[in-house]
């Protein structure tokens, strides 16, 4: 069997990233018909974006120093994540699939690429943004960072215009 690749082992866990967007959302159809295929397992990932954070954190301390509102906040936000990975893992479990939901803080890209890597993840599909090459290059988006810095092979899905 020399030469010969086994596919069915090519894509043993399938990331995909999740901010609840229809692009995101487009992407995991795609990831669990592809884990579907190969009968890989799904991790599902929503990152919470500290610089927005920062910025909501600031607002509240402005508002009030109390602690229990940024845990509150903080707790929210985590649930949000949760509900946005709950999502795709029960639609892939639904078809039969082992899937696990992942809520990480952090850069999202940074994340993304992080835990790919931590993971030992074979594939990344992801969302793209509708935007042009010049828009992507000057706004330096979460896919296009993604795509440039990930050691794990990364599919950008576009959406269905």
């Amino acid at each position: 069997m020399c030469g010969m690749v086994d596919v069915t082992a090519m894509y043993e866990t399938i990331l995909v990233p999740t901010d609840g967007s229809p692009q995101s959302k487009e992407a995991a159809d795609h990831a669990i018909e592809i884990a579907r295929q190969f009968g890989s397992t799904v991790h599902a990932l929503s990152v919470l974006d500290d610089r927005s954070t920062g910025r909501m954190s600031q607002s509240i301390n402005e508002l009030s120093h109390d602690a229990p509102e940024r845990q509150e906040m903080e707790r929210r936000r985590e649930e949000a994540g949760a509900e946005l990975t709950d999502e795709i893992t029960g639609r892939a479990r639904e078809v039969g699939l082992d899937a696990e939901g992942v809520v990480r803080s952090g850069d999202p890209a940074e994340v993304i690429t992080d835990y790919a890597a931590e993971a030992g993840m074979d594939l990344i599909v992801m969302g793209a943004r509708g935007r042009s090459a010049v828009g992507k290059f000057l706004l330096g988006d979460v896919a296009g960072k993604v795509a440039r810095h990930a050691t794990t092979p990364v599919m950008l899905v576009r959406p269905d215009e």
